[in-house]
């Protein structure tokens, strides 16, 4: 195969991929936000002495936790991107640096424990190579199972080094 230039790099824009399904408990919301320093009653619940099971029906996911569902499963999914000809776009994932993300809950729905899944998907932005790297520009929309509520969007940045792509 001959060098892989910036126009090629351009046949993988919007190319979608997913879903990932993720599993919402408020037992882990209420955890993460512990975790980060952040005990606010709208995202964290104290267990009580004498109580069997806290109430979690009451709090909303923080909205750091977006991290834990959007990220994991379809990073790992950048490597089965192929073109036409089966070549991959991912051909070493230890060779990606996260390089930024940002979440946009503009119009969005709070996430709580009776969503119980969240469907992530991604679709690939934009990619250019700049300094021997692939920057990869990524959206993640993650909604309910049919679709009716928008919990966050994720814009992940990153880029591959030589060998990775």
């Amino acid at each position: 195969m001959t060098e892989r230039n910036e126009e090629y790099f351009k046949q993988f824009i919007g190319y979608e991929f997913g879903p990932d399904k993720y599993r919402v408990k408020g037992k882990n919301l209420s955890a993460y936000s512990a975790a980060i320093g952040d005990k606010n009653p709208k995202f964290y619940v104290e267990k009580t002495e004498g109580e069997e099971k806290p109430d979690y029906s009451n709090i909303v996911a923080h909205p750091a936790y977006a991290a834990t569902y959007t990220i994991p499963g379809l990073l790992m999914q950048l490597t089965e991107v192929k073109d036409k000809d089966g070549n991959k776009l991912v051909k070493n994932i230890g060779k990606l640096l996260h390089t930024s993300q940002e979440y946009d809950y503009d119009g969005c729905d709070p996430l709580t424990p009776a969503d119980k899944k969240v469907y992530t998907v991604g679709k690939i932005v934009n990619l250019f190579l700049k300094k021997d790297k692939l920057w990869v520009e990524l959206l993640f929309t993650s909604t309910n199972a049919d679709k009716t509520k928008t919990f966050c969007r994720t814009t992940v940045k990153g880029l591959l080094r030589k060998g990775g792509f």
